[in-house]
């Protein structure tokens, strides 16, 4: 089975795919691509071959390592049992071309098998969706700062079992609120980023 895995054109596939095994087992541990690459544009999801004749455009939402790792496995697979069945049936020569035209074909298979294993992981890889956006505006806080003036203050909001700790301020003509007092969120300054609050 080795000598299979590494001969032609098997190994075309299996090379690589061991070596993004290893790269994402150390940068698993280790953190190293994200910091190497950290501002090379190439390895944004949208960048790389996005919808062209190379990539389908699913593997352009996981990250490049992930959808290259899974469609080198599906392809040293595909290309280890058609080298098993092409050696027990055409002659050396026949075997040589077929073998080499095998190679593209292969690996073009791979990919879309790999894009349809991956599609239901690409939200998780979506960085628009990273983060939700809450709107604080109407919600009840607590002031958590000394006081809060019309200079600065702190409140604490509590939503669906998280706490947020806000910046925010009174208007110039409100008494400054104390500490532990019960507020609600009137509005957001979108300039300054800080929240006008009330008692």
């Amino acid at each position: 089975m080795t000598d299979i895995l590494l001969s032609f054109p098997t190994n075309v596939f299996f090379v690589p795919f061991v070596f993004l095994i290893l790269i994402m087992c150390i940068d698993f541990i280790f953190n190293v691509v994200d910091v190497a690459v950290a501002d090379i544009d190439l390895f944004e999801s949208g960048n790389l071959f996005s919808g062209g004749l190379l990539l389908p455009p699913i593997l352009s939402k996981v990250p490049l390592a992930v959808g290259l790792c899974v469609s080198f496995f599906f392809a040293t697979i595909l290309s280890f049992y058609l080298s098993s069945s092409i050696d027990q049936y055409i002659s050396s020569t026949a075997a040589m071309i077929v073998k080499v035209v095998s190679i593209p074909v292969n690996f073009y298979l791979s990919l879309y098998i790999s894009a349809k294993l991956l599609s239901p992981l690409a939200p998780l890889f979506d960085k628009s969706k990273a983060f939700a956006k809450v709107d604080f505006v109407g919600m009840k806080a607590k002031v958590h700062s000394g006081e809060v003036n019309a200079k600065r203050g702190e409140i604490i909001v509590h939503h669906n079992g998280s706490e947020f700790l806000l910046d925010a301020r009174i208007l110039e003509s409100d008494a400054p609120i104390e500490y532990g007092n019960d507020v609600v969120i009137v509005s957001l300054n979108k300039q300054k980023k800080y929240y006008i609050i009330n008692q």
